[in-house]
């Protein structure tokens, strides 16, 4: 459900709920959008400044970070889903004149920006083989399994950190934004209201 408001703001209220034929597993409850190119200063108040993950997060201290979009992408030997950020209370994408997005998470969310598309991602074998777009790939997620790996990265994500409920919901908010003229942090506690 989509809620629009006057001054520009868009709250996004997402539920799923599952029904009784079985189903594949579900590696993330969210949902994604593309910007334009441009947008390339990337901002959050969340766990950082490294990858998190549901199991992989406690040595990440929750603070406000910065970089590009380009910064967030973390090479692994075979391209991956990959430069998450967790518990995240909101996340900016700006570009050069401080003009922007601001997603508020009503209250936490997971998220990642790239210049790649999930499905860049999955098709590609080697990092040679991504082609760069101008365009960015947003996830703006409730939750996302974590990537266990406790045997030398062949073990599965521990039960607790799988997405096996029936029913999930959660909620954030969009705002256009002027970082120049409105701070992220104070945009967003406006937001929570």
């Amino acid at each position: 459900t989509y809620t629009i408001f006057g001054n520009g703001d868009v709250v996004v209220d997402c539920v799923y709920q599952a029904g009784d034929k079985p189903l594949p597993e579900l590696p993330r409850f969210g949902m994604q959008m593309t910007l334009p190119g441009g947008f390339e200063k990337f901002s959050w108040y969340g766990r950082g400044p490294v990858e998190t993950y549901w199991d992989r997060k406690d040595a990440a201290r929750v603070g406000v970070y910065e970089g590009t979009v380009d910064e967030q992408f973390v090479e692994y030997s075979r391209p991956q889903e990959n430069g998450n950020k967790t518990d995240v209370r909101w996340v900016a994408l700006t570009n050069n004149d401080g003009v922007g997005l601001l997603a508020v998470g009503m209250p936490l969310l997971s998220v990642s920006a790239h210049h790649y598309t999930t499905e860049d991602l999955d098709i590609a074998q080697h990092k040679y083989e991504l082609t760069r777009r101008d365009a960015i790939t947003l996830n703006l997620d409730h939750k996302q399994m974590g990537v266990g790996g406790d045997d030398s990265w062949g073990a599965r994500p521990h039960s607790q950190f799988q997405l096996t409920e029936k029913k999930y919901s959660y909620q954030f908010r969009l705002r256009p934004f002027n970082k120049t003229k409105n701070p992220p942090m104070e945009l967003a506690r406006e937001s929570r209201n």
